[in-house]
């Protein structure tokens, strides 16, 4: 279970959804960030030979550490990985979304607020001005 915790140690995705198709695990993330910037140190830790999981990148889609590359949002990088151990291929796929959810981050902080998301971690999460944005509008209502 101490893997999980590298979702919200390592990266800054907001919302992480996983799903088995039968064959593969599936995992969906989402970054507030026109960047994935945090992939690379994920991918080193979750391939870790001591500490990870019993998995190496075999396939990698991603332009977003290439200078070259436009600095846009819904880009999206994949990673496929396959087993060491397992004799399976691509028995884990990581899709990363670099999703503004229209710039409008006000559902997805009022749920993480709820359930007590730590502030270090919602300020590297989120762009700055989302969670100030917020805050203002729930202490607003409160006055109301």
């Amino acid at each position: 279970m101490r893997r999980i915790a590298l979702f919200h140690t390592v990266t800054a995705f907001y919302r992480v959804q996983c799903w088995d198709d039968g064959d593969t695990w599936k995992i969906d993330v989402r970054t507030a960030h026109p960047r994935a910037v945090w992939h690379d140190q994920l991918m080193q830790r979750l391939c870790h030979p001591k500490w990870g999981l019993p998995v190496n990148v075999s396939h990698r889609f991603c332009r977003c550490a290439e200078p070259d590359a436009p600095y846009q949002w819904n880009h999206t990088c994949s990673f496929y990985f396959d087993g060491h151990t397992t004799g399976k291929d691509d028995p884990l796929y990581l899709r990363i979304h670099a999703s503004p959810e229209g710039r409008d981050y006000d559902r997805q902080i009022k749920t993480l607020r709820q359930v007590g998301a730590p502030e270090a971690w919602m300020t590297r999460a989120f762009p700055r001005q989302a969670v100030q944005h917020h805050d203002q509008q729930y202490r607003a209502e409160q006055l109301r």
